[in-house]
């Protein structure tokens, strides 16, 4: 496999107060809610394993450049450059 055209990805998670700086490779992980789940184990997220039925995986992306915050389910973000340098917030009463 070539690694060309792979790059890394720097983004911050913020879950329960705390902030996780996060390196991950251009799809390395199928999902931003697989990642999330390798890199921090949360107990009830993502509960239908990615199908996007049941909503435990709703983040908030917030990019600082241009202000602007949008919710998404974390299941439907692929784990490629649009992620690089953005605020991903985990709401932490969901669960």
């Amino acid at each position: 496999m070539s690694l060309q055209g792979v790059r890394t990805i720097l983004f911050t998670l913020h879950y329960a107060g705390a902030a996780y700086s996060i390196q991950a490779m251009s799809n390395e992980y199928y999902s931003l809610m697989t990642l999330i789940a390798d890199k921090l184990a949360i107990p009830g997220f993502g509960l239908c394993c990615g199908m996007g039925s049941c909503g435990t995986c709703l983040v908030q992306i917030a990019d600082p450049y241009i202000k602007l915050k949008t919710n998404a389910l974390a299941c439907d973000i692929r784990v490629n450059d649009d992620l690089a340098n953005v605020e991903v917030i985990i709401f932490d009463n969901r669960y």
